[in-house]
């Protein structure tokens, strides 16, 4: 299933580069291709409420969690240091990552709160 994404994903970017070299699209940046019967993102939900725990030690998590909250209907963001009622946690790896040493101890917390 998953091998298969990544396919479609390929096939996608693929077209794409080919169809943005024809005269029809040479002036265009991108396209908004998809595939038939292709889940879009606008029809992703959550089951249950999701609230995803973010270190603000973690450059860009915070960034990024708030995209995806923008993007998810039923995810919330917590910035909580403390035990809340996150049920995940949003670990964003960059160059800038571990660079705060609470960040480590954060990730061990979440680990052993199950998140």
């Amino acid at each position: 299933m998953r091998a298969e994404e990544f396919q479609r994903v390929s096939l996608k970017i693929i077209a794409e580069a080919l169809l943005l070299c024809t005269p029809a699209y040479m002036k265009k940046v991108s396209l908004p291709l998809c595939i038939a019967d292709e889940p879009r993102i606008a029809s992703f939900d959550f089951s249950k409420r999701v609230t995803v725990r973010v270190s603000l030690a973690n450059p860009g998590a915070e960034d990024l969690a708030n995209e995806l909250a923008n993007s998810f209907a039923g995810l919330t963001v917590s910035t909580a240091e403390a035990a809340d009622d996150a049920t995940h946690m949003l670990l964003y790896l960059n160059e800038d990552s571990f660079s705060d040493e609470r960040l480590a101890e954060q990730v061990k917390q979440a680990r052993q709160d199950r998140l």
